[in-house]
């Protein structure tokens, strides 16, 4: 136990609130607490703010039932700072089938919680666009195809996930095609071509495809992702490569904030060279950051201009505004749809930015306790148009607003 690379912590059963009486070099590490600041305390410490009461009473009817149980939930470090904990708790029993002990297990799913909401985000934007497009692992293993794959290629999402790309490979291209392809996106780099695919019937067809090698901030590639277009509407690659650009960028601008913070705190101290060096480097680097979120603005703006006609089923959009909500666990978002939830919109990706930003608004600039916003989705009295209204219970827009 105190090797594993997880938090471990062991409770006594025996004693009033489940005191912790053993915690591992990763727990420590994990939460920040030293062992001293935490033997002999409830490991409720961890929770927080923005901590759910649902998993908290989870884990507390488990205990009370000496059952073993496993939850996901929001723990804080020691200088205050939220993460995703994966925390797993065991009753150990003695001989006589006494509970004496809890086993605690606390695993660092921040990441992991993180790319989920990403992935979640694109995947609602690429199951409404009429390009296939399919995302693989590092290694060239596809993990999501959209509807339009499927519809393209004449292989279904279960068909082509766990597989690689040389499933609609044709022999159009040499080796030496593929082997600089898979050389240029390792590298980082983008690549573009015009290829021969094959359908699942043996048809073959043409697409421009883009490859888009998917980083971490650190650089490290983690996916790659695939737009293959009809070579008549090439403009359009560019477009969804924005919208990608925004939904798996989308928290670059915390990462600027708390860089920027960083830096501002370093200028203000008296520091050694070393430090003037650390300084110069967070300095470049929240610039290219900068960059880099403006540009995805800039894009998202082309995308506005140009989807004039994609559509989505109100149930995506149910699903969307599911996805925002997580986003503010503070307040409470509900939505109700009084009309058939498979009608299509058009717009759809227009409509998906207008309501982000209309929640967002109404959370942000809430004086309330708890914000509370509810979407009401109707039909018009024409049946052809539908009607969604947003409201809260903040302040309202102010008189002299001109609004």
């Amino acid at each position: 136990m105190d090797t594993t690379p997880v938090g471990t912590t062991i409770a006594d059963a025996n004693q009033p609130d489940l005191p912790l009486i053993y915690v591992n070099d990763e727990f420590v590490e994990l939460t920040g607490y030293p062992r001293e600041e935490v033997l002999g305390r409830n490991c409720r410490f961890l929770q927080g703010e923005k901590t759910r009461n649902e998993p908290v009473r989870k884990i507390r009817r488990a205990i009370e039932n000496c059952e073993p149980v496993t939850v996901e939930l929001r723990n804080y470090r020691k200088e205050g700072m939220m993460f995703w904990s994966r925390v797993s708790i065991q009753p150990v029993r003695n001989d006589a089938g006494e509970v004496t002990h809890f086993f605690g297990y606390q695993e660092d799913i921040s990441d992991r919680k993180a790319y989920q909401q990403e992935k979640t985000l694109f995947e609602i934007q690429a199951e409404s666009v009429d390009k296939c497009v399919f995302i693989t692992d590092s290694e060239g293993t596809i993990e999501y195809v959209n509807p339009q794959f499927e519809r393209t290629t004449g292989y279904t999402a279960a068909e082509a996930i766990g597989n690689t790309p040389r499933l609609i490979k044709s022999d159009a291209q040499d080796s030496s095609f593929y082997q600089n392809l898979w050389e240029t996106i390792t590298a980082g780099e983008v690549w573009q071509a015009t290829i021969t695919n094959k359908r699942k019937t043996g048809e073959r067809y043409e697409v421009d495809q883009k490859i888009v090698p998917i980083t971490e901030v650190e650089g490290e590639i983690t996916h790659f992702v695939c737009i293959e277009e009809d070579i008549t509407d090439s403009q359009f690659v560019e477009e969804v490569l924005g919208v990608m650009n925004r939904v798996l960028r989308h928290n670059l601008r915390n990462s600027l904030t708390a860089i920027e913070g960083y830096a501002k705190r370093l200028e203000r101290d008296e520091s050694e060279e070393s430090h003037q060096t650390a300084l110069q480097a967070i300095q470049e680097r929240a610039s290219n950051l900068r960059q880099t979120s403006e540009k995805a603005k800039d894009i998202r703006a082309l995308f506005r201009r140009r989807q004039e006609e994609q559509t989505v089923e109100l149930s995506q959009v149910a699903t969307f505004i599911d996805t925002i909500s997580d986003d503010f666990p503070e307040a409470s978002i509900e939505c109700a749809i009084e009309t058939n939830d498979q009608q299509r919109i058009r717009n759809g990706s227009l409509l998906q930015v207008a309501i982000e930003e209309a929640i967002e608004n109404a959370v942000v600039h809430n004086n309330q306790e708890q914000p509370m916003v509810e979407i009401l989705i109707t039909n018009c009295q024409n049946n052809e148009e539908i009607t969604i209204q947003i409201s809260d219970n903040g302040p309202g827009i102010p008189p002299t607003s001109g609004m």
